[in-house]
């Protein structure tokens, strides 16, 4: 199956393979691979247990590495790019020295048109001096370089377009990345795929990455392609196995020789297009340097006539497009008679390549996690003693606010304000409550709740929050006033998460006991008050009017009797009402702290208890990822 099918495939399923460090990547592979892929993976347990059980037999490295490879994106799909994993099983499943090789032709961004001369260096290597001009050269040249383009090299069927030189050629446009099928009778044999695209942002992404980060993706370059049904341009990841950078004269020569290059030249390549620049100008530089013009100058000579061959001997060897070749043909074409063929050194290198990068990033991630152990591991004695000492707080606040409030509620100062008393106490109802609640609500509970905040930060259980102090779950608590005595807060989060050094839901509580309770209860006695007064005078009034009107003494002293007596049980009544109220209130606000404080504290515990747990459980990640690694490492040294 080809390239492009298997791109086209991929898209109809909506099936997406993520690569690390990329964005919506997509793996090309075919639906019959996909079938394959799905029927021989093999658990990385289970094949540990085959082994074990039969020692005296040899395995089949093809088959080891290939269920390596397998558990490697089951196990470990964050230390491995999926895209490039899934290219070596494709060349795995194929017969040993007849792998398909993938190549790209990357065109750096240093002139106006950055894929013109990689697909000008192309055309020359795949062209055929002793045959006209084909149409797929035609085809090429007309091609948008804005556009990437897939050259696959092979025997072109029957079916394919026939030009005039006899060359036989193929131009598919149906799929989502044009395809150009070519024959070159050099390099037929290699069952090679060609993609030539440009690589403005690829690399200048990559170079603020580091070395690992530019080797995946300069081999994984991804394309944009205009699906049909889609508004804005996808983003399809083509892993390569080798990558060929071409840049134009000095500035892609300087482009190229800044970037921190991992892969040997077998693995990513580079040429720079010079024109009029020689030999011994560049002597010790690890650029190839070509020349499109002289070659295209050259081939269009001998094609003319063959009595100008020595005037194409001169440009070709000036092109220098052989190296070129010379690369791409002691790379793809196989090694030794069928049967006796061994694995291409392209996929023996992709393979080393994810095994090393893999191994790389679990290292990176083992001294991340190392890190966070030297400065914030919390062990597991602290864990618990920290969830004992928030049970015996929780206990001590409940005793303290049912002890507390049944003294202040039975004391003197609260006794004072019986309902007799309000006529002369009134105005100190308010005082009186306020100084109850600042002395007796829940006062060794909030110095508790401290000290335990401070045991916890103290034990390195909220080492990362934000701005250095855990998030409390709970209300926001009104701006402190001046004198308040309070603490203050640091700030508080969007969800309206409180984010302070300890919890402040007791200050809180009693902060809204008294800006909102206290005023409400001081105003009820006063009307209280108010109205037993008004009623005892009018009562009052209309016995005096009563008497003037010719009733007797006793009837009018049993009218103001009537009414004051009236009056004062009224006062009564409400008052204690209210009062019996505002006690349960208190107490029910109490509970109410108590709980949300010791719940608050629970989430902080019980997030570094989780924490914890993951990291044990990415420990042995990291552990069944290396064995995988060092299982895949032993089945490719054996590997023919």
């Amino acid at each position: 199956m080809s390239l492009a099918l298997g791109l086209r495939q991929t898209l109809s399923r909506g099936r997406t393979i993520g690569r690390t460090r990329s964005s919506s990547s997509v793996c090309l592979i075919t639906q019959q691979q996909r079938r394959e892929s799905t029927a021989t993976t093999t658990p990385f347990a289970t094949a540990a247990e085959s082994t074990d059980a039969t020692p005296a037999v040899l395995s089949d490295p093809r088959r080891d590495l290939e269920n390596a490879l397998q558990s490697l994106q089951t196990y470990a799909p964050n230390y491995v790019n999926l895209a490039r994993v899934q290219l070596a099983l494709r060349n795995l499943k194929q017969q040993p020295g007849r792998e398909s090789i993938r190549v790209a032709f990357l065109g750096l961004p240093n002139v106006s048109e950055p894929g013109r001369t990689a697909k000008r260096l192309l055309r020359l290597v795949l062209a055929d001096p002793l045959k006209p001009l084909g149409d797929w050269e035609t085809q090429l040249e007309a091609h948008d370089v804005s556009q990437p383009l897939i050259v696959r090299v092979g025997p072109v069927a029957d079916s394919g377009v026939q030009g005039e030189s006899g060359h036989m050629f193929s131009m598919e446009k149906e799929h989502v990345i044009p395809e150009l099928k070519v024959s070159s009778p050099s390099l037929n044999a290699g069952n090679l795929e060609m993609v030539i695209t440009d690589a403005d942002e690829l690399v200048a992404a990559a170079k603020v990455d580091g070395p690992l980060a530019l080797e995946d993706a300069i081999l994984v370059p991804t394309v944009d392609i205009a699906a049909p049904k889609l508004t804005q341009p996808t983003h399809i990841a083509t892993p390569v196995h080798m990558a060929l950078l071409v840049g134009d004269g000095v500035l892609g020569a300087a482009s190229i020789l800044s970037l921190p290059l991992l892969g040997g030249t077998d693995t990513i390549a580079s040429a720079v297009n010079f024109k009029k620049l020689s030999t011994e100008d560049l002597a010790g530089c690890p650029l190839v340097k070509i020349n499109v013009d002289a070659g295209s100058d050259g081939l269009g000579l001998f094609r003319d006539s063959v009595g100008n061959a020595m005037k194409f001997e001169a440009l070709w060897t000036e092109a220098n497009v052989g190296r070129i070749g010379e690369w791409l043909k002691s790379n793809v074409l196989p090694s030794g008679e069928e049967g006796t063929a061994t694995t291409k050194a392209p996929v023996r290198h992709l393979i080393r390549s994810l095994l090393q990068n893999a191994d790389a990033a679990i290292q990176a991630q083992e001294a991340r996690d190392l890190s966070l152990s030297i400065t914030g591991t919390v062990a597991p004695q602290s864990l618990a003693q920290l969830n004992q000492g928030l049970s015996e707080w929780a206990q001590n606040a409940h005793e303290e606010l049912q002890q507390q409030l049944e003294i202040a509620f039975t004391d003197r100062p609260w006794r004072r304000l019986g309902w007799w008393k309000l006529f002369w106490r009134v105005d100190d109802v308010g005082m009186l409550s306020s100084e109850m609640l600042a002395l007796r609500f829940l006062p060794e509970a909030e110095r508790g709740i401290i000290y335990l905040a401070g045991r916890i930060r103290e034990a390195g259980v909220i080492e990362g929050q934000t701005a250095g102090h855990p998030s409390y779950s709970g209300p926001v608590p009104p701006p402190p006033t001046l004198g308040g005595g309070q603490p203050q807060l640091d700030n508080t989060n969007a969800s309206g998460a409180v984010v302070a050094k300890w919890p402040e839901h007791i200050p809180f509580t009693r902060n809204y006991l008294q800006d909102k309770t206290v005023p409400a209860l001081q105003a009820l006695a006063q009307k209280l008050v108010l109205q037993s007064l008004t009623t005892g005078t009018v009562t009052i009034v209309l016995a005096g009017l009563s008497y003037l009107s010719a009733y007797g003494a006793y009837e009018c002293g049993a009218i103001a009797a009537l009414g004051i007596i009236w009056s004062l049980r009224r006062l009564q009544k409400k008052w204690d009402a209210a009062r019996e109220f505002w006690e349960g209130e208190v107490l029910e606000e109490g509970r109410k702290a108590v709980r949300a404080s010791e719940v608050s504290i629970a989430e902080v515990l019980n997030r570094a208890t989780k924490s914890r747990g993951d990291q044990f459980e990415l420990l042995d990640e990291l552990t069944k990822a290396r064995e995988i690694i060092q299982r895949a490492e032993e089945a490719l040294a054996r590997l023919k």
